[in-house]
């Protein structure tokens, strides 16, 4: 099995630059992620959108939905998305047939943990 990792944002990929909450939104983690956790199963990260789940707009949902719908190679999707509009998604997402997706998001940025 093969697995696509879409990175849309969110607090697992943000960058901190001071103690005022000063951030943004860098590069997806999640390869360092799963190489820490000596994950070795085949996967593929792509970065579809770089933002604060607040920022994401229907527009950005119907993107994530249409790159998983119109995939023909993946069948199973993991998407790495800010914990505050998650829900939103998930709703936008929930009537793909054919894929199976799992949205996950992050507490704290991959970088304080790695």
């Amino acid at each position: 099995m093969k697995i696509k990792i879409i990175a849309t944002g969110g607090t697992i990929d943000k960058i901190y630059f001071d103690k005022k909450n000063d951030y943004q939104v860098g590069d997806p983690q999640i390869s360092e992620v799963l190489k820490v956790a000596n994950v070795t199963f085949d996967y593929e990260v792509v970065s579809l959108l770089r933002k604060d789940s607040l920022e994401m707009t229907d527009e950005d949902r119907r993107l994530i939905s249409d790159t998983i719908s119109n995939d023909r190679e993946f069948r199973h999707f993991v998407v790495t998305h800010g914990t505050d509009t998650m829900v939103l998604t998930a709703k936008t997402l929930q009537n793909i047939a054919d894929k199976v997706i799992v949205l996950t998001g992050s507490m704290q940025p991959a970088r304080f943990m790695i």
